[in-house]
């Protein structure tokens, strides 16, 4: 049994890796092609088109899990019915459940692999790719590897490290110069948030005044900056929902809790990240019907294109409902897991229909 259940699992990934390379490809190239159309303004060139591309590959790998785990199943399924393989198991004492059981196992592996994209590897890549990009088309400043964001604005230098949870800032300094040249002041701070108005609240600060006949260095609690950046530049180094970690949606909505925002669409957000590994177990139980219900006796290429039919279907589902139940003011956690629970039950439906 043990032979049994290493070859299922092994044909299984072997579908799934087959069908995610596919689809990752050719969402690829379609970006890649998208992308085209803005080579040439600012500094942004071909070069850039290919780095934005491969920063964001691994986010489309989110984005094609679920699909990706319902084509890859009824392939490899699909293939072991179509050579008669599951009916020898079943001959052989392997029930549909434990054949399912199998099925979900193997599974688990590739949902704990989505959860570490998620967490660790998607964010940062992402929020590098946009702002790269963003850049490069806008031409404002210049983002280093390990110098941050830099930018201009009359007599000042400002840099900024790193942002956090999308609104405030980390680890600012600004250096400003008088008409000659010469140094004026200097500031540095931990972290800045951005008010209604537009300015700076920058706190634990260390200001640097450089007069003709003396230095004055004082330290502060906070300081209220005017604005210094564009609306452009400010934009620039925010980032959307799909870029945050699982950890910091969750840190950040506790931040817009505390200051009395809303924080419905960040919530979504983490409840589409922390559902997906169900989603793509979801999917992977649903591909079961294909190969042992109705849709048996149809040929590879018609189950195929009814699973694709049925993703593409279920993954504009799932997101409608989302940003609807945002409109409507109902819980994002119910319009999350509603579709889960309907396509549980209809798999299970199907399942028990099973001779």
């Amino acid at each position: 049994m043990k032979i049994l259940n290493r070859y299922i699992g092994f044909r299984l990934a072997w579908g799934w890796l087959l069908v995610l390379l596919i689809l990752t490809a050719m969402f690829s190239i379609m970006e890649l092609v998208g992308q085209l159309d803005d080579v040439g303004e600012g500094t942004y060139q071909l070069a850039d088109v290919f780095i934005y591309v491969a920063y964001t590959m691994p986010g489309r790998i989110l984005d094609l899990a679920a699909i990706s785990a319902l084509l890859g199943s009824i392939v490899a399924l699909g293939t072991l019915a179509n050579g008669d393989e599951l009916l020898a198991m079943r001959a052989c004492g392997f029930s549909v459940f434990r054949i399912s059981r199998v099925v979900l196992t193997t599974g688990i592996i590739l949902m704990l692999g989505v959860l570490i994209l998620a967490q660790f590897v998607v964010p940062p890549l992402e929020q590098r790719a946009w702002i790269n990009r963003e850049i490069a088309l806008s031409d404002l400043g210049t983002l280093l590897p390990e110098g941050g964001f830099w930018t201009r604005d009359k007599n000042r230098f400002i840099n900024i490290r790193s942002s956090t949870y999308g609104k405030g800032l980390d680890d600012l300094s600004v250096y400003e110069f008088d008409d000659k040249g010469k140094p004026a002041q200097f500031i540095t701070a931990r972290n800045a948030e951005i008010d209604p108005d537009g300015r700076w609240i920058c706190h634990d600060i260390r200001q640097v005044t450089f007069l003709e006949q003396q230095i004055i260095d004082q330290k502060m609690p906070t300081l209220t900056l005017d604005i210094f950046l564009n609306t452009k530049q400010v934009d620039l180094l925010s980032v959307t929902p799909s870029m945050f970690s699982i950890s910091a949606l969750y840190q950040y909505i506790q931040v817009l809790q505390q200051r009395g925002q809303n924080p419905n669409p960040y919530i979504l957000s983490l409840w589409q990240k922390l559902t997906l590994p169900l989603k793509m177990g979801a999917m992977i139980f649903f591909s079961l019907p294909f190969v042992f219900g109705p849709a048996r006796e149809t040929s590879s290429g018609r189950r195929v294109t009814l699973g694709t039919i049925i993703g593409i279907s279920y993954y504009y589902f799932d997101q409608a409902l989302g940003y609807t139940g945002l409109l409507i003011g109902l819980h994002p956690a119910f319009t999350t897991l509603l579709p889960l629970a309907i396509i549980i039950m209809i798999t299970l439906w199907f399942m028990l229909r099973i001779p």
